[in-house]
Parts: structure tokens; C-alpha cells; sequence
């Protein structure tokens, strides 16, 4: 508060109790940021060699772990204690080990995941050595979940509520994502562009390229080696034809990390995607652990550590020492088991000033999914990680 502009107010003796209540509250400018990382239970993973090398990580980057209880609310109770929940009460489940597959968002296909808005997987992966860095793939794949979109008229087929529209955008233009893609059904493509119109001209103003096409005409652009665009917004009953058709045609058949939003920017869930049958368990991965545990950090305000752990794993790629599912075709690759790869992590291997590929999913600024107000002055907790941001 500006002290300059303060004036205290007289409160007479009959009636302070009354008097303080109709004082309007501002604004608090005070954040307390703790030391931990706040996780849903439950935190376990059914594989010990994931809670091995979770814990490894956390270790490693001075990060203690605070769980949180998840409610026991459940039918319709739980429901409308979700919908009332603000986005900074949301407190994310991190479960890379969970594997989703596309199929799941097409209409009558399981029911599988979190109750969110909407989601999305990222691709990102570089050569090993400095000569292949202009074939990195950083590609992000977004879609609005079933039950966000609605339909505009009897017979039409759904599509997502303009609040989602914008948290995507908002999403994609805040990771300095400038080639955007939305892909919908011939019949939708006017509907969507409507909507789109009344979207906040903050997201689509200058400086981004965005198409809304039919998922036909945009087909061409994905069947690449290196896609058309950094990020598509695709409608869920075509998400599993354009992930599949990104997959192959890059080579990267993941899994990859699945991120999950309810509430405009709260992270809901932390899980992956890949071209695997529901509800599927991943054996241990050690690049979707560490670039899954990278995002979770860095939309719980930790942005620092997330920087360290992508910048320690992509420099031990780039001096050739690879994993399984991450393979390379260079004489001097050296692939390692998963355990083995994390244990170098943590060993402080990948560690040096040498500059590191850039992942544009780590450059937006956000804090736990709200898209408030910056604070003027956090309060750092006593056991907190030095890498804790402080904004």
C-alpha cells in the first residue's frame, strides 16, 4: 500500500465492529510462497523404480515435497465443489507414469482422466551436438476436453466454450507460440471462427499467425518431418489423427508430457500421452519423467529448478548420451537405461555453462495456473528451495 495515499479513517466508539466491516478490502500484496512442492495425493508411484528416481530429482534440486490430501467430496457434491474452486486452490497430481492415449477424447470412448477444460502434450527433442540443433522439435498439441464444449444449435457438433478458447491461446501466446493452428471439422469452421471473434483481441493481436481449418486441408502441414506450425488446437474427436500423424512423421512416437487445466491456467493433472492402449502404465522413462517434473515445476511458481533440470538433461543429449525411447543415430551415442541416465542427472553430469536448447513450454510465467496480478513482496518460507522463484 502507498503510504503517500493513506488516510486513516475515524471509527466512531458505537459502532467500530460495523464500521471496520464496510471498509473495503483491496487487494492483498503479499504472497507467501513455501518451500515445498505441492502435490495431490496420491504421490506414489505403483512402480518403485519412478519413485526412485522422482525422489532422486527432488533431492537433487533441494526440493521437498508437501502433499496434500485430496478431497473425499464425491458425485454431485464433489462436482460443484470443482466448479467453485479458484484456480490457485487447485493443487495438481503429478503421475507421469499414467499413460493416456488420444482415443480417449473421441465421442463414447472411455471416461479415463481428470475433470479439466481442457489439455496438452508437448513434443520436444533436439539431436545430439550443435550441427542437428536446427531439427529440434518443440511442438505443442492442445485440445479442449469433451465436456467443455457445447453446441450452438440443435444438430451441430460441439465445440469448446470461448472461456477455453482464450485459456488455450492465453497458454500457447504465453510460451512465445507464433505459428497457430486450430483444426476443426469442415462444418464447425465458421462456427469457430464466430466464436473466435469474440475472443479477448489481446490474444490474437499481432505478432501471431493463427488459422482455423479444416482438419483435412491442415493434414499436408503435420505429415513433416518438422510440422507446419509450434502449436495446434485441435478439436478431441480429431486429436488422436493428428497425434498419431505427428508421431510418425517426426519419428517421436512418445510418450510424451500430457499436461491437464481446469479453470482458466490451474494444472490439474501431470500425467502423459502416448499411442498405447487406455489406462496404461509406463515402464520408467527418464525423459518424460524429467520434462514432465520441468513443467509441473515451472506452473508451481519454481521456475528456476525447472530451467536446471531441462538444461542438465538436454546438455548431457547434446554431448551424446541418450536413452532408449530417445534414441540416436550418431556413431558417438551412448545409450544408457533410465536409471542410469537419472543417476547422472543427479551426479551433476549435465551440469556446465555450455548453452542449452530452448524449450519455449518453460518461458511463460506462470504460477500455478492463475493469471493474476503480480505480488508485490513474497514471503519465503524457512526450509524453502534457493531455487524458488521470488517474484
Amino acid at each position: 500500500m502507498d503510504r503517500a495515499s493513506f488516510q486513516p479513517q475515524a471509527v466512531s466508539d458505537t459502532s467500530g465492529s460495523e464500521a471496520l466491516r464496510a471498509v473495503p478490502k483491496a487487494p492483498s500484496p503479499l504472497r507467501v510462497v513455501g518451500g515445498g512442492l505441492r502435490l495431490a495425493e496420491p504421490v506414489a508411484a505403483p512402480d518403485p523404480q519412478w519413485d526412485a528416481g522422482f525422489a532422486a530429482l527432488r533431492d537433487w534440486l533441494g526440493i521437498a515435497l508437501d502433499p496434500v490430501a485430496a478431497p473425499r467430496a464425491s458425485g454431485l457434491r464433489k462436482m460443484a465443489d470443482w466448479a467453485r474452486s479458484p484456480a490457485s486452490a487447485i493443487i495438481p497430481q503429478f503421475a507421469p507414469w499414467e499413460v493416456f492415449s488420444p482415443v480417449t477424447l473421441q465421442p463414447g470412448a472411455s471416461a479415463d482422466g481428470p475433470r479439466a477444460d481442457w489439455m496438452v502434450s508437448y513434443m520436444f527433442e533436439h539431436g545430439p551436438g550443435s550441427a542437428v540443433r536446427a531439427g529440434t522439435l518443440d511442438f505443442a498439441l492442445f485440445s479442449p476436453h469433451p465436456s467443455a464444449c457445447t453446441r450452438d444449435e440443435e444438430g451441430a457438433l460441439p465445440l469448446p466454450r470461448l472461456a477455453v478458447i482464450e485459456a488455450m491461446l492465453h497458454a500457447a501466446r504465453a510460451e512465445g507460440r507464433t505459428r497457430i493452428a486450430i483444426l476443426v471439422s469442415a462444418s464447425q469452421r465458421n462456427a469457430f471462427a464466430s466464436r473466435l471473434l469474440r475472443a479477448d483481441r489481446n490474444l490474437t493481436r499481432e505478432g501471431m499467425t493463427l488459422e482455423v481449418l479444416a482438419i483435412e486441408a491442415a493434414l499436408p502441414g503435420l505429415a513433416d518431418s518438422s510440422p507446419r506450425w509450434d502449436a495446434v488446437i485441435v478439436m478431441p474427436e480429431w486429436r488422436s489423427i493428428v497425434f498419431t500423424l505427428v508421431a510418425t512423421a517426426t519419428g517421436r512416437k512418445g510418450p510424451w508430457p500430457l499436461l491437464w487445466f481446469a479453470n482458466g491456467q490451474a494444472l490439474v493433472r501431470a500425467s502423459s500421452e502416448g499411442l498405447v492402449e487406455a489406462g496404461g502404465r509406463l515402464a520408467l522413462d527418464a525423459p518424460v519423467l524429467i520434462q514432465t517434473l520441468a513443467l509441473t515445476l515451472h506452473h508451481c511458481g519454481m521456475a528456476a529448478a525447472a530451467r536446471r533440470l531441462h538444461e542438465a538433461a538436454t546438455r548431457l543429449r547434446d554431448s551424446g548420451i541418450v536413452t532408449v525411447s530417445r534414441g540416436s543415430s550418431v556413431p558417438y551415442a551412448r545409450t544408457l537405461e533410465d536409471a542410469d541416465f537419472l543417476e547422472l542427472v543427479c551426479a551433476g553430469m549435465g551440469e556446465g555453462h555450455r548453452a542449452a536448447p530452448h524449450w519455449q513450454a518453460l518461458a511463460a510465467s506462470l504460477s500455478c495456473g492463475t493469471i493474476a496480478a503480480p505480488a508485490r513482496l513474497s514471503l519465503i518460507a524457512s526450509n524453502a528451495s534457493p531455487l524458488t522463484a521470488h517474484s
